[in-house]
């Protein structure tokens, strides 16, 4: 048995408009898709800092996007409640990565303010 906490304002009985999921849902992908943007920018930018984090850093999103364009391959084959458990990994491991690609370069553009 699966329990879930329902929001405060939410009636137990009453399912959620699916519309609403498929909304928040694209909105997520644009965040997403934002983000990794975002972090490929800051990768970029990284080499002209530092060329041996920028290869370390950039070996590891290509072992990334590869993982990840096998699992895009397979998504829609997938149940929705297996996706609903693995999605989550895909997008903290990119995050994590983005994190510490924006923390590398931060240490690096500060020393050189110095």
């Amino acid at each position: 048995m699966r329990y879930e906490a329902a929001p405060a304002n939410a009636n137990a009985h009453a399912p959620a408009p699916v519309s609403q999921d498929v909304a928040q849902s694209e909105s997520d992908t644009n965040l997403n898709e934002n983000r990794a943007e975002q972090c490929r920018k800051e990768l970029d930018v990284l080499k002209l800092y530092s060329k041996a984090s920028y290869t370390k850093y950039e070996a590891e999103y290509q072992a990334i996007a590869v993982k990840t364009a096998k699992y895009m391959e397979i998504k829609d084959s997938l149940g929705a409640d297996l996706n609903y458990m693995v999605m989550p990994a895909y997008q903290f491991q990119i995050r994590e990565f983005c994190f510490r690609v924006k923390t590398r370069l931060s240490e690096l553009v500060l020393r050189q303010a110095k």
